[in-house]
């Protein structure tokens, strides 16, 4: 295989991709975009401004004009599909300002401009029109930037070059170096550690959920600090990343070795933490002169995105002895090569029964076929180490996904104990207190595709309850598949519990069941808010995902119920046959089958229950 020929055809693919979405979306009537959560029109804007140029790239500005630190955004019924981090365009007349999205709760959203598209972002500030402004997808080309520096860097490096290919290949040899002993985790943590650190190119971790994967990165990170190793840490999210630097972190105790590089508020976790540094940015060239960062054994985590940031890399001339990839299995292949190209040695670390990355489809290609975690663990089983122990799920819990997705070779901790806790309910006590704490609670209402206002309803109804017989929020998480719910369901919850919305660290976690991989809550709400999936026939392949069903019913400790509509699971094969991609369907429906045969059910109560 050629990977060099193979990565410029996904970069070529990727972008053509990305530039046919856009264009799909804009050739699309106002009203369509702001029906499909693409566009929101008719807002009000308030900004804020700096005093002064926010950094030396920005021109002098002549009073009044001045730069905007950021803008408030007042939108009377938001159902956009736009989340924190993305980046849109704010637009009026002739003005057009590219910003990012700083906050979206139910009070709030709030964008802002990066430090790059700042110089570009500056008004009359004593003479602006706050009203009848547009917010629009906005198109980018930052991955096409990536993959294209990272083409640049492999074609100058012919020993990584061939590495990179022999891996992808099934081919490149791994060897163990010698055994050393490590006892300070379980077993299975300990033998993956060893053969982590030992092994000559590359290992594989599997880590279902719960079972310390985490925890294991960290050790395996501080005896790579303490070997004199630069390590970079990575992942397809700034959470995943930021969680992995708190716990490495915390096992090293020095904010000398421990950077994480990104703007502020991809830094929500690590904020609290006196052992990390953060960092814009930190090119390598400057990083020698700095004499308050370890020169020898240091840990760097950010997005592989660093390595191709506007104007200036965020990681210019960085190449590292190890890479450590959190969430592999949430990595597509050309993003996993970007950091491969700038680094010796790689541990994977991932689940492949959990979320998959979101990549073109209908491509044909290798490259967009799987993840590099699924990649690598169908070509080199004998190289993967199991976490096998879920510090999470008890006995009772663990019963269903470890039957649907580990074949049964998980086991609980034995201080995990399968109590139950009856708590005071004036609403749901029949599903709160139900004996078995995975219950599915089914029901009629047909009133969402990706929206449920009945759904949302409940959920405000059994979070009043739990807090009310003595829970605090933020030992509940709410998850849903669609954003759109998201918002629905924080509309319901503002009528029931003050706060919710506050961004503290002590909130209510409410959100996809993708921004929850890698967290846990003592209580779990799974809202699937979509009353008729198998009659539109529109995205199944996304709905009846296994690997979000897996994340979502794995992130409890206490307690996780499902709320659907019974119709979700009223599956027919003969009536579906005739769908194009059936046969590669039919195994995520049969997943499903099998969830609601295993499950415990609940009914919701109706004064005309005939089904």
């Amino acid at each position: 295989m050629s990977v060099l020929r193979d990565f410029r055809e996904a970069i070529a693919v990727q972008q053509k991709k990305e530039d046919e979405a856009f264009d799909e979306q804009m050739k699309l009537s106002i009203e369509e975009r702001v029906a499909k959560g693409s566009t929101m029109t008719n807002i009000k804007v308030a900004f804020d401004f700096f005093d002064h140029a926010p950094n030396q790239w920005c021109p002098i500005l002549e009073h009044p004009y001045k730069f905007i630190r950021l803008a408030r955004i007042y939108c009377e019924n938001n159902i956009s599909t736009f989340r924190e981090g993305g980046q849109i365009l704010l637009s009026n007349g002739s003005y057009a300002f590219k910003m990012e999205i700083l906050e979206d709760s139910v009070n709030n959203f709030i964008i802002a401009a990066n430090d790059f598209d700042v110089k570009t972002c500056y008004i009359n500030s004593e003479n602006y029109n706050p009203n009848n402004w547009e917010i629009n997808l906005v198109k980018t080309d930052l991955t096409l930037k990536l993959l294209s520096a990272t083409a640049g860097n492999l074609e100058n490096d012919n020993i990584r070059l061939n590495k990179i290919e022999q891996l992808l290949a099934g081919t490149l040899e791994n060897n163990y170096g010698a055994d050393f002993q490590y006892s300070l985790l379980n077993q299975s943590q300990n033998d993956a550690l060893r053969k982590a650190i030992r092994s000559s190119h590359y290992h594989l971790i599997q880590g279902p959920p719960g079972t310390g994967k985490t925890e294991t990165i960290a050790h395996i990170a501080k005896i790579l600090v303490d070997e004199g190793k630069k390590v970079f840490v990575t992942a397809p999210t700034h959470t995943a990343i930021n969680n992995c630097l708190n716990a490495i972190a915390n096992k090293i105790k020095d904010n000398s070795k421990v950077i994480k590089i990104g703007e502020k508020y991809q830094a929500a976790e690590i904020l609290g933490n006196e052992f990390i540094t953060r960092k814009t940015r930190l090119p390598k060239e400057t990083f020698h002169f700095n004499e308050d960062l370890s020169q020898s054994g240091i840990v760097i985590g950010g997005t592989p995105y660093c390595f191709c940031y506007p104007a200036s890399k965020r990681l210019n001339n960085w190449e590292f002895d190890v890479a450590l990839i959190d969430e592999a299995a949430q990595m597509s292949i050309p993003l996993a090569v970007s950091v491969m190209s700038k680094t010796d040695k790689f541990i994977f670390v991932g689940d492949h029964k959990q979320l998959d990355p979101i990549m073109p489809s209908g491509t044909g290609m290798s490259m967009f076929s799987e993840s590099i975690f699924s990649r690598l663990v169908r070509l080199y089983p004998n190289n993967k180490s199991l976490l096998n122990v879920s510090y999470r799920l008890n006995e009772r819990l663990i019963r269903i996904p470890n039957a649907l997705f580990y074949e049964n070779e998980l086991s609980s901790d034995s201080s995990l104990k399968g109590s139950h806790q009856n708590i005071q309910s004036s609403n749901y006590a029949s599903v709160i207190n139900h004996l078995d704490p995975k219950v599915l609670y089914l029901h009629k209402e047909f009133d969402s595709q990706g929206r449920s206002p009945h759904e949302a309803n409940i959920v405000a109804e059994l979070v009043s309850d739990l807090v009310s017989g003595g829970v605090e929020v933020k030992n509940i998480g709410i998850l849903t598949p669609y954003r759109a719910q998201v918002r629905e369901i924080k509309k319901a919850l503002s009528k029931v519990i003050d706060g919710v919305d506050n961004y503290d660290t002590d909130s209510l976690f409410v959100d996809t069941v993708d921004r929850m991989q890698g967290q846990e809550r003592d209580y779990i709400i799974y809202s699937m808010s979509n009353s008729h999936p198998l009659e539109s026939k529109r995205r199944l392949d996304f709905f009846y995902s296994p690997n979000r069903l897996n994340v979502a019913i794995t992130r409890g400790i206490k307690k996780c119920i499902v709320i659907a509509n019974y119709k979700v699971f009223d599956i027919i094969d003969e009536e579906l046959i005739d769908l194009a991609d059936f046969d590669q369907l039919k195994p995520s429906l049969d997943i499903f089958k099998k969830y609601f045969e295993l499950s415990s059910i609940v009914e919701e109560e109706v004064e005309d229950d005939n089904w």
